[in-house]
């Protein structure tokens, strides 16, 4: 028999017909969202390693679809600019020579995600115009662009900066895990305004490509953490 895989999305699928149309009555919230991240890889290839954390930002459509009282399913689509850096050890075509060099090469990734939350809100009871919220679930990006910048430094001689475009050697799809807790701010009945810090954990490898001189295959996560910053009318 055929393996079935479980999907985030089918749970919205199964559950958003039986408990989002019978209660419309309850608010569905619409608004846009802005979040600066920092991003970074964790490597699992041989000699490979995480060369620091780089900036990013998220921009991007919220939704809320409440189907209790302070629960709700979130969801939206959010364009991701995602940065990382790696150093590893590969060979590299000197240029304007056939000559084949042997070095270090220090590569920073620009990565742009199309990505699909799906997440449970939970939201306490309101001080004021204040709440806070928590919320969990999963993320399923789609890539749009891969570039990076590098440059090598060969055993002998002068280092050389290269650019590439790297769909072909990364992941079509991330998959992540989301947490995210903070607070809102009740501006009037209707419109929000969200404060908060969320973290993304990779599930697969974000990299496909091959190591030149090692042959193994490249495998690194990309995580990212964001201050979310949403308007909800």
């Amino acid at each position: 028999m055929k393996n079935i895989h479980f999907h985030p999305w089918i749970l919205l699928l199964v559950l958003f017909p039986s408990v989002a149309f019978p209660q419309m009555t309850l608010p569905i919230k619409l608004g846009l969202k802005i979040a600066p991240n920092i991003g970074w890889m964790n490597p699992s290839t041989k000699e490979y390693s995480n060369d620091g954390a780089r900036m990013g930002t998220t921009i991007g459509f919220v939704g809320d679809l409440y189907f209790a009282e302070r629960y709700a399913f979130s969801t939206g689509f959010n364009f991701q600019f995602l940065n990382g850096m790696l150093n590893y050890p590969d060979v590299r075509l000197k240029p304007n020579d056939t000559a084949i060099l042997s070095g270090e090469v220090t590569r920073k990734y620009h990565f742009l995600y199309l990505e699909i939350p799906l997440m449970i809100k939970m939201q306490t009871k309101e001080f004021g115009k204040f709440s806070f919220y928590g919320q969990i679930g999963f993320g399923t990006g789609f890539r749009l662009k891969v570039t990076a910048n590098e440059s090598f430094q060969p055993n002998q001689g002068e280092s050389f900066d290269q650019k590439y475009d790297l769909n072909q050697a990364t992941s079509l799809i991330r998959e992540s895990i989301l947490i995210g807790i903070g607070g809102e701010f009740h501006l009037d009945q209707s419109s929000r305004f969200f404060f908060g810090l969320s973290y993304s954990n990779s599930l697969n490898s974000v990299l496909t490509g091959v190591n030149e001189k090692s042959k193994m295959n490249e495998k690194s996560m990309l995580n990212y953490a964001e201050l979310n910053l949403e308007f909800l009318f």
